[in-house]
């Protein structure tokens, strides 16, 4: 979709200046009113599912024209890369302290964050405590290994300390701590690969996510065929803001095709005023 420009070298260089933020688009309603201003130009015009832009660090600027991607605003990688280094160069980031203060990027819940793993290919992690300060714990530790090259963007992270969230994920029942899961095709099912115990060390962590991450197979997919396979179960995803007719996704695939291409960079957004511009897709 947007010809791999995300999966460049040198454009995920370039990408570590800003704060890089990936919408949920149809799943969340507050959300969606802020897109539809920002990508929505035309008077009338309805929340499209994908787009690119790049804003101030307020939010509040466009700091490029948006539109329906990076490779309808730059002619390859390397001219986005250039032109992000342009960018970056007017801004001063601040200081945020160190890289274990960095905020999980996490999705808005379990079930989300499984259907999103399925679409990239990529192992979920959901971190799962008995209540909301155990998670916030658990997660604290798990933010300070994530960072490094080694599994930065290998894994789509959400929390929970509702049981009923894991329903939908085999080997999962009474399980609390960092569960590492296998999505179904469809990203509406899932299974439990391994439960890792909080207490253990940051370097015990490390290694337990990068072997779960490195042994991961992710399942194959062909669009035409996703689609008709879907459409042959009726496997349908229900999105929190009503998607216009004619646009039912019965394919799990949400149509974040877009994102998936920017794990290795842009799928860590940071909830930390940091004084760097943002880019959207």
């Amino acid at each position: 979709m947007d010809r791999s420009f995300l999966s460049g070298d040198q454009l995920i260089k370039a990408s570590r200046d800003f704060v890089c933020i990936r919408t949920a688009t149809y799943e969340d309603k507050e959300e969606a009113a802020f897109l539809k201003k920002t990508f929505a130009s035309r008077p009338g015009a309805t929340l499209r599912n994908f787009g690119f832009c790049i804003l101030s660090p307020d939010g509040r600027q466009k700091l490029r024209r948006s539109d329906r991607g990076p490779n309808f605003v730059y002619s390859n990688s390397a001219a986005m890369a250039a032109d992000l280094r342009k960018v970056s160069s007017q801004y001063r980031a601040k200081t945020t302290g160190s890289e274990s203060n960095r905020a999980l990027p996490q999705m808005k819940d379990v079930r989300l964050g499984i259907n999103v793993a399925s679409c990239d290919g990529l192992p979920a992690v959901v971190v799962v405590g008995k209540n909301q300060q155990e998670v916030d714990q658990y997660k604290a530790k798990l933010s300070g290994v994530i960072w490094g090259e080694d599994l930065a963007g290998k894994f789509i992270y959400s929390s929970t300390s509702k049981p009923g969230d894991l329903r939908s994920v085999s080997g999962a029942a009474s399980k609390t701590g960092i569960l590492v899961i296998r999505p179904d095709t469809f990203g509406i099912k899932g299974q439990l690969i391994t439960a890792i115990d909080p207490s253990v060390s940051d370097e015990e962590l490390k290694t337990s996510l990068a072997y779960a991450a490195n042994t991961f197979r992710r399942n194959s997919k062909t669009h035409g065929t996703h689609v008709r396979n879907g459409r042959r179960t009726d496997t349908i995803w229900k999105t929190e803001v009503p998607v216009r007719a004619g646009v039912v996704c019965r394919c799990g695939w949400l149509c974040r095709a877009l994102a998936a291409s920017v794990r290795r960079s842009l799928s860590c957004p940071s909830t930390t005023p940091t004084g760097r511009p943002t880019t959207w897709t």
